[in-house]
């Protein structure tokens, strides 16, 4: 911000004369100036058309590397560049903006996303089938109107390598990721960082987690040891201690998951309030993930609804009482193998393939108050009938984060445990050992709480519109 603010200041004759031209919805579109996107601060944007402004000095003619580098991040993320000369902007001023209002004419990029799918062979037609790209120079049309030789769409044509996608994945990481972290420290919420390592595993049925053995001397504590899944369980021992508002933005674990979705190691935001309930913590997640899209110029609506609501709205049936004929009837041509499917896996299998899909793409959907045997480590608010003190938020299909009004009554959250290890054993898996050092923790008393944990390759995946995980990493698991 004071970055963007000191740029202001000091703008040039040309940027202050570009922008007395363009503020105010005088071509007809909405501009800003000093914007940040993906790390780089743009002297003019207008997001719905997705076109960038630049007005150049002097200087550039001996940084053409860096602003060709520039200008191919800002266009592999969707955008269009136009470059103009201080000196054009000056004395040309008409003509510098007819070609603005030549490009606005223009149809924005297909589609946000900034990495191509290379390795499905999506996003972009072949040029070598007879289909020229149109973003490349065999492909490209002629802009309607392009006075200024200085006014071209710099680099638009460029065919980008893989490394340049990887490159354009982790400035975006970097950006959002110095995001939180701004975000946190204006709310003095304290960053924390706790072991990845833990002789307590998770429990739930749902997920697998990764082990290990230390081989030191057996004074050094259990030789098997567990990866992390989250880091809920050590951030919460720091609550009961006294630490207050923290978050942690770290790595974790989970065995078995990997596809385009799921990477077995990934990054996940985690926070906690004191004091606060679910509902207050929907909204401060919705504020930071709306933030996040700003980085790409992106924005999203809003919707909040319950469970139940949603269900009915939806498939006109009720998850609370209607008896599993009924909700498997309402799965349509789905069909599924019901053998030991129980009530919550129906319900689950109609939110996946019936309601989820259906979110719309540039939308934020935010799920609260579950039914009570999906309760997780959430409190149970004694509604008729009972609900669990837990949301969901969607950007478009993509599920982001989980968050909860947090238990903390140590006997119940232990008998979750073992029901947790009792449905293993049905289920034919391993038992795993309970995180003792949490149960003690909870016992020494929990302070009335939210928390939320957020996947950050999912929010980049939605920031970029990318299906595959593979797209927002250094290298994927199968290339670690």
């Amino acid at each position: 911000m004071e970055r963007k603010k000191s740029l202001r200041i000091a703008s040039t004759d040309a940027e202050r004369k570009l922008w007395s031209r363009l503020r105010g919805d005088q071509v007809g579109h909405k501009f800003r100036r000093q914007h940040e996107i993906a790390g780089y601060i743009v002297d003019f944007v207008c997001l719905h058309s997705r076109l960038i402004v630049e007005a150049d000095g002097s200087q550039h003619f001996n940084q053409s590397t860096y602003d060709s580098r520039r200008t191919e991040d800002l266009e592999a993320l969707g955008f269009r560049v136009l470059r103009f000369w201080n000196n054009d902007v000056l004395e040309r001023t008409d003509d510098v903006l007819a070609a603005i209002d030549a490009a606005l004419l223009q149809a924005p990029p297909p589609h946000p996303s900034p990495l191509p799918r290379q390795r499905r062979g999506r996003g972009s037609r072949s040029v070598a089938a007879g289909n020229p790209d149109p973003r490349t120079d065999e492909g490209r049309s002629t802009p309607a109107m392009n006075p200024l030789p200085q006014a071209s769409l710099g680099g638009e044509g460029r065919v980008r390598g893989q490394r340049g996608n990887v490159r354009v994945a982790l400035q975006l990481r970097a950006g959002l990721y110095a995001l939180i972290r701004g975000y946190f420290a204006e709310r003095n919420v304290l960053e924390v960082e706790t072991p990845i390592l833990s002789a307590g595993a998770n429990t739930d049925p749902n997920i697998e987690s990764f082990s290990t053995r230390f081989s030191g001397h057996v004074d050094a504590g259990s030789r098997e040891r567990w990866l992390r899944t989250s880091s809920e369980y050590p951030q919460k021992r720091l609550l009961a201690a006294g630490i207050g508002d923290c978050y942690e933005l770290g790595r974790a674990f989970r065995n078995g998951e990997a596809g385009r979705r799921h990477n077995p190691e990934f990054t996940m935001l985690e926070w906690y309030r004191v004091g606060w309930d679910h509902l207050r913590l929907i909204g401060e997640t919705v504020d930071l993930v709306q933030a996040a899209m700003g980085l790409v110029g992106r924005e999203a609506s809003v919707h909040v609804t319950t469970y139940r609501d949603l269900f009915r709205q939806v498939l006109a049936v009720d998850p609370f009482n209607d008896d599993e004929r009924t909700l498997a009837a309402a799965l349509g041509d789905l069909r599924v193998d019901s053998n030991g499917l129980n009530r919550d896996d129906w319900l689950d299998l109609l939110l996946t393939h019936r309601i989820q899909p259906e979110f719309p793409g540039e939308r934020i959907t935010v799920i609260r108050d579950y039914p009570a045997s999906q309760c997780a480590l959430a409190r149970i608010r004694a509604d008729d009938p009972p609900v669990a003190e837990r949301f969901e938020l969607y950007l478009g299909t993509q599920e982001l984060a989980n968050g909860y009004h947090e238990l903390n009554d140590a006997a119940e959250q232990r008998d979750r445990f073992e029901h947790d290890n009792a449905r293993r054993r049905a289920r034919g898996l391993a038992e795993l050992p309970l995180d003792q050092n949490l149960l003690a923790a909870l016992a020494q008393g929990l302070p009335d709480c939210a928390g939320v944990a957020l996947g950050i390759e999912r929010l980049l995946m939605a920031m970029t519109g990318s299906d595959d995980i593979a797209d927002v990493l250094a290298f994927p698991f199968a290339s670690a």
